[in-house]
C-alpha cells in the first residue's frame, strides 16, 4: 500500500490550548452579558493557584486528565482513499475541572457563576468552529473533521475528595466536563 499523509481534517499539537482558549472565551462571553456579573473573570489555572491575584468573582477551568479514545484509537486518518495507509491520529479526551469563586468568597456568587458555565456549556455542546478559530489561531481544531462534543462527566465523591486533597487546597463545589475528540495529527 501507499503511505499517505494528508494535510487538513486533523488538528495539530495546538489543539488541546484551543479547546482551553474556547471554553474560556464561551464562559466568558456568557458572564459578560450578566450585568450582575460584568468584571468576572475566567481563568485556566491549577485548583492550588486559581485564586492568585483575583479576589472578585472568577471561573476557573483546570485541564485535570487527558485520556485516549478507544473508538477514534486504531482509525485511519479521516480522507484517505482504498488502498492508501497513514498514521492514525493521537484522539484525545480532555476532561476540565470547572470550579466558581464569588466575590470576597460569596456562595451564592458562585453558585450562580457555576450554574452560568455549567448552562452554556450544555446550550453549547458542539464547540462552534468559529468560536475556535476566534479563540486560538493555528490549531487547525476548527478544521478537524470531528467537531469537538463537551459532556458532562460527574465524578464520585471519593474521587473528588482525593482531587482536592492532592491539589492541597479545600474544597470547592465543581464540574467536571469531557471534550471529545480532539483529533491530533501525527507527525
Amino acid at each position: 500500500p501507499i503511505q499517505v499523509r494528508r494535510a487538513g481534517g486533523m488538528s495539530n499539537d495546538a489543539a488541546i490550548a484551543a479547546v482551553t482558549a474556547t471554553l474560556k472565551a464561551m464562559i466568558f462571553a456568557a458572564v459578560s452579558r450578566d450585568a450582575t456579573l460584568v468584571g468576572s473573570e475566567v481563568t485556566a489555572r491549577p485548583p492550588d493557584r486559581a485564586r492568585q491575584n483575583v479576589a472578585g468573582n472568577q471561573v476557573n477551568l483546570f485541564l485535570y486528565r487527558t485520556s485516549i479514545d478507544a473508538a477514534w484509537r486504531n482509525e485511519d486518518p479521516p480522507g484517505l482513499r482504498p488502498g492508501e495507509t497513514g498514521q492514525p491520529p493521537l484522539p484525545l479526551v480532555l476532561s476540565y475541572l470547572i470550579t466558581a469563586y464569588g466575590d470576597n468568597d460569596d456562595e451564592v456568587l458562585s453558585h450562580r457563576l457555576l450554574g452560568l458555565a455549567i448552562s452554556v456549556l450544555n446550550d453549547r455542546p458542539l464547540l462552534s468552529r468559529a468560536v475556535i478559530a476566534a479563540s486560538l489561531q493555528g490549531s487547525g481544531l476548527e478544521t478537524q473533521v470531528e467537531r469537538v462534543r463537551l459532556t458532562p462527566h460527574p465524578i464520585p465523591l471519593d474521587e473528588i475528595s482525593r482531587m482536592w486533597a492532592t491539589f492541597n487546597t479545600g474544597y470547592r463545589i465543581s464540574v467536571s466536563y469531557d471534550a471529545a475528540v480532539v483529533l491530533i495529527d501525527g507527525t
